[in-house]
């Protein structure tokens, strides 16, 4: 096993390729949704209303939370897609179909988990910028 497939080193590359691939996926959602009438940082207020609920919606405090959610969870699901996929493998197909696979299981309970989301995002924007995300970490995780 050399250095470069040991759990320790996917691990830690699907965490960084996950934490960059989430910030081109939050910038699209960020100008989507002002191009849609949210406010820019609205998604970022709407992915903390999963903690805060209405408080979420004003302050300072539930734009970074959600930032920090946002990334945080962006960096757990490369880590994950670096267990599943193999670097040779992680081909725009591999990355589309779990961007997509991705959104599919936050949709099904964003419902539940952050209603505020489910309710003021587009259903379009959510599952084009899982697509942009599962390209992204494709693309960085390639060989």
């Amino acid at each position: 096993m050399t250095n470069a497939t040991t759990p320790t080193h996917r691990t830690v590359r699907g965490l960084i390729a996950g934490l960059v691939a989430a910030i081109p996926m939050g910038a699209l959602t960020m100008m989507l949704g002002l191009a849609v009438g949210l406010g820019f940082v609205e998604p970022l207020r709407l992915i903390a209303s999963a903690l805060l609920g209405e408080a979420a919606l004003n302050g300072a405090f539930p734009v970074l939370l959600g930032l920090m959610l946002h990334m945080a969870t962006g960096a757990l699901l490369g880590a994950l897609y670096a267990w599943i996929v193999r670097p040779a493998a992680s081909t725009p197909a591999a990355g589309i179909v779990y961007g997509l696979g991705v959104w599919a299981v936050a949709a099904l309970v964003q419902g539940a988990a952050a209603p505020l989301l489910a309710q003021n995002l587009p259903g379009w924007i959510f599952a084009l910028a899982h697509l942009v995300y599962g390209l992204s970490l494709a693309a960085l995780l390639r060989r």
